[in-house]
């Protein structure tokens, strides 16, 4: 089909493109004005398309829809982004445009895995393949970016971060400043979710910096919402809480409602690490809300799992629960087993909540105490200056004062047995009763100290075992609950031994038991499993227990950063593991597809 240009549409374009009269335009030529301006944008391209008609050649039309179909993702309109993604296929049906095939293809990517539908890499993936072998260096350079900002957002960061990278030195030598700060930003957020802190905040610090030399302020100050992620991890909130606002503002602005669900998000954790605990989950509820609206459903998963953390801090464990089970939900693990260890978590968290409140109030009258005896010792001081002074009543004046002592010393010892209740109360809220191995709590504590610890990636990787008794209620029913406890702790005696100093044991529940190993790695990892299962198997039992033999079944998980990536997810691997196990027959070790 021959296009030519009419003067109508000259003037029309150059309102768009500085110059209308290129063979080609280039894909990114309407980038900036899609982060900035995308409702604007989406008016001017209509207007253009109806307008200029056949007067577009086939770049130039496919430039606008790439640009119109983009601003339409930012500003989560959907009518927009069905109109571009429709005309293009059309336009690479009637010119057999393999550019526009990509250009839709990169676009419905994008607006799948922000959503959570549909199969997003494999499109990015069936993009990418049409336009990776094309001699213009500047198309090349634009497929790799969508290919890289593809796995960034599906949090793969592996293969992100090599080819971002790749991307950012394709930019420097066409000698594209803005998509240099683009990759940058794309290899922060690669970084990020590898837990590499330091090396994110430089790239996303190095990106805010080409921005603003392009003139891309605005850019800038939304990739500052990603730099005020890693300033939070850095301990720098204050820093943290003022970019996120300053990107959140200028979100609402141009109606980037994604973003802006990011950005207070963000918002809401510094203000928790600021201490304003029910301010930010209330934050967080109204932005859960709003994600629901738009229909966000790929970042609702996160936002619930924030949502918890913050409920929680806020004492509202009802609402941390209910949190949790949607995301249960929505990571398609809804079995029962999974669902059980959250709400006994929670339960846990709810009893040890409880039991730093009276902490708190045996503190608090400890502080109070602690003023009563120094008013005392004032008094006894005064009481004794009047007696140098005045010279009158030593008799009285020496009972008085020796009374004021005893008491004194009464009120001492008081305030150091409360100090020691406290201690004690302390030590109980992390450990199980009946083993005298960790609880759940002092887990989860543990645990998440050591995820959010910098690792050498060279490390070997942390190794988590869950391990469940075999027929245990078999135990209990036959022999009687009395003896099934004497059971559990014969057996966690000889876990707590053969495990040694290459973990920490905890007792989760009843008859389930968790095992963290840090830097272990998946071969010595299993080989300690089927160490810790052979063990109890053969392990010799006194005759009047009633039990000849104790098995024991383990599932066993590896934690990645990427298919693990936070405790949650962890605990949940090495659950569908055990749950094979028992499903095999019990007395087994069955390892996590991650360990494979």
């Amino acid at each position: 089909m021959t296009r030519g240009i009419r003067g109508l549409a000259c003037v029309l374009l150059a309102s768009i493109w500085p110059v209308l009269g290129m063979a080609a335009a280039p894909m990114n030529s309407l980038r900036g004005r899609a982060v900035d301006d995308p409702h604007g944008l989406i008016s001017d391209v209509r207007t253009q398309l109806d307008r200029s008609g056949s007067a577009l050649s086939a770049a130039q039309e496919r430039a606008l829809l790439w640009g119109m179909g983009t601003a339409a993702i930012n500003a989560n309109d959907d009518a927009a982004f069905a109109e571009a993604t429709l005309r293009l296929d059309g336009l690479a049906s009637a010119s057999n445009d393999a550019v526009a095939t990509a250009a839709a293809g990169f676009l419905r990517s994008r607006h799948d895995i922000t959503n959570g539908t549909g199969d997003g890499m494999g499109e990015a993936l069936r993009a990418a393949d049409k336009v990776l072998g094309n001699a213009d260096p500047e198309l090349v350079a634009w497929a790799r970016f969508q290919l890289c900002d593809a796995y960034t957002l599906d949090e793969k960061p592996d293969r992100a971060l090599p080819l971002c990278r790749q991307v950012k030195g394709d930019y420097q030598a066409l000698g594209d400043e803005w998509g240099v700060a683009d990759a940058e930003n794309d290899e922060g957020l690669a970084l990020a979710t590898l837990n590499r802190v330091d090396e994110a905040a430089k790239a996303y610090e190095s990106s805010r910096r080409h921005f603003m030399a392009t003139g891309g302020a605005r850019m800038a100050v939304s990739v500052g919402d990603n730099l005020s992620q890693m300033y939070l991890k850095q301990g720098r909130a204050r820093e943290a809480l003022q970019l996120s606002q300053t990107s959140l503002k200028q979100e609402l602005a141009d109606g980037r409602i994604s973003d802006s669900i990011d950005s207070n998000t963000d918002i809401a954790r510094a203000m928790a690490a600021l201490g304003e605990h029910r301010q930010a989950y209330a934050l967080m509820k109204a932005t859960v809300a709003k994600a629901r609206a738009a229909g966000m459903n790929g970042q609702l998963s996160d936002l619930l799992e924030v949502e918890s953390n913050l409920a929680e801090q806020a004492g509202d464990l009802r609402q941390a629960l209910a949190d949790e089970r949607e995301v249960v939900k929505f990571e398609n693990a809804t079995n029962t087993p999974a669902l059980r260890a959250i709400e006994a978590e929670l339960e846990q968290r709810y009893a040890a909540r409880e039991k730093e409140l009276r902490i708190n109030d045996l503190e608090r009258t400890n502080r109070d105490q602690n003023l009563e005896l120094k008013t005392a010792q004032a008094e006894a001081a005064r009481r004794d200056e009047m007696q140098r002074r005045q010279k009158l009543a030593n008799l009285v004046v020496t009972i008085v004062a020796v009374g004021l002592v005893l008491f004194a010393g009464l009120l001492f010892m008081l305030l150091r047995g409360q100090r020691r209740h406290a201690a004690e109360l302390r030590a109980q809220a992390l450990c199980d009763p009946l083993t005298g191995i960790e609880n759940r709590r002092a887990f989860q504590q543990r645990a998440t100290a050591l995820l959010t610890s910098h690792r050498d990636m060279r490390d070997p990787l942390h190794v988590l075992m869950l391990i469940d008794f075999d027929h245990f209620k078999h135990i209990n029913d036959t022999v009687g609950h009395q003896q099934g406890d004497r059971v559990l702790v014969l057996v966690t005696d000889y876990l707590r031994r053969a495990i040694g100093a290459a973990g920490h044991i905890a007792r989760i529940g009843g008859e389930e038991f968790i095992v963290l190993c840090p830097k272990l790695g998946a071969e010595d990892g299993m080989r300690l499993a089927e160490t810790l299962r052979a063990g109890v198997a053969a392990l010799a039992l006194p005759v009047e227990l009633g039990v000849s033999q104790i098995t024991i079944s383990i599932g066993v998980a590896l934690f990645d950063g990427e298919r693990c990536h936070d405790v949650s997810s962890w605990m949940r691997a090495a659950d569908t593991a055990l749950y094979s196990a028992k499903s095999y027959g019990r007395d087994r070790v069955v390892a996590s597809t991650l360990v494979s």
